[in-house]
């Protein structure tokens, strides 16, 4: 399905149509040049001559692992995304839960188009931390104001990451955040009008109920009993006059459409 994401302003669908061309381009062009930094550092880091940083974990599960011990000291993650789906949100979600309750600072930017209908609308209803919809081309981290997480070499055919703590990939890191941040919106302002029957809470267990999961699974999303999702869903299907969970996924599904 085509997106608006290139139209000018107030022509088209959805709440990403309000940022101005210029805005856009702004993004795109301190994205280019971040890419180019990214690409510098990680063929010097594979000759092992990157001066201003290291590659920090190699693979998928060396990454997760790194991720998760290093956030046990960070003070500030400011996050950009392009895209997550609504799988590693249940998973995610829950963990910057834990950590913001800890006391860390969390930012997170999302691109809007990088997110399905169910995905978005799980963002848009969570109660907890600070998420931002906006164009997020390249994925990264800044590190308590002092580094910044990007993708790294590929080593021995396995994705890494690096580690960039000065020079002129930070400063290219801090460029684009700052033109990611100045046009970008809070991700409760991107919600589906006619949902506003529900609660914040139904809304969310409507999104997670449309990647049919049990009842189970989306008590463990949420941090709540089986027994107020059961009751949350009785409720969702008198607010929306539909019969079905399935049929309630339908119906959000169609609305974001018309949105």
């Amino acid at each position: 399905m085509s997106t608006p994401r290139d139209l000018p302003p107030g022509i088209g669908h959805g709440p990403m149509t309000r940022m101005s061309v210029e805005a856009i381009q702004a993004v795109n062009d301190a994205a280019a040049v971040l890419q180019l930094r990214r690409s510098e550092a990680a063929a010097l880091a594979a000759r092992g001559e990157l001066s201003d940083g290291e590659v920090v974990a190699v693979g998928l599960a060396a990454v997760q692992e790194w991720l998760h011990t290093g956030s046990m000291t960070w003070r500030e993650v400011l996050s950009v995304r392009p895209t997550a789906s609504l799988t590693q949100l249940r998973a995610g979600l829950p963990i910057n839960r834990a950590r913001l309750e800890s006391g860390i600072r969390m930012v997170s930017v999302f691109d809007y188009f990088g997110l399905d209908t169910d995905a978005r609308l799980m963002l848009a209803n969570e109660p907890v931390g600070d998420y931002l919809f906006g164009r997020a081309p390249v994925q990264m981290k800044i590190i308590d104001r002092r580094s910044v997480v990007l993708d790294g070499p590929i080593i021995d055919g396995v994705v890494s990451v690096m580690a960039i703590r000065s020079g002129p990939c930070l400063e290219a890191a801090w460029r684009y955040w700052e033109a990611i941040v100045a046009s970008a919106i809070p991700v409760e302002d991107a919600g589906i009008s006619h949902l506003d029957v529900l609660t914040r809470r139904q809304r969310q267990i409507v999104a997670l109920l449309a990647s049919d999961l049990g009842d189970d699974a989306v008590a463990a999303s949420l941090g709540v009993s089986v027994r107020t999702v059961r009751s949350e869903v009785a409720a969702i299907l008198a607010a929306l006059g539909v019969k079905s969970r399935f049929a309630a996924g339908v119906r959000v599904q169609m609305w974001d459409r018309e949105s």
